[in-house]
């Protein structure tokens, strides 16, 4: 788990952001990326149910509409009506 994907992440640019728990600058991939013991999964597609068969890219399925979609992985979910957690 990287960092950026922690419910926890506030994105600043596109290469980093702060930890909303620690207030700590936090780089989005790379070395430092890590996610710390803190992490909570965020609102992505990757961790909702209806998210499946992502290939090497991330780019998977939505199957939580009457129509199957594709979705990316870290797409941000938080506003998705039909997000579930796994």
């Amino acid at each position: 788990m990287k960092h950026c994907e922690c419910a926890n992440f506030l994105h600043l640019d596109c290469e980093k952001g702060m930890c909303a728990l620690s207030k700590m600058i936090v780089p989005i991939d790379g070395e430092g990326s890590d996610a710390c013991p803190r992490f909570e999964e965020g609102f992505m597609c990757q961790f909702c149910k209806h998210f499946s068969d992502a290939d090497k890219y991330g780019i998977g399925s939505c199957k939580g509409y009457d129509k199957e979609n594709w979705a990316y992985a870290q797409c941000g979910a938080f506003s998705c009506e039909k997000f579930e957690r796994k």
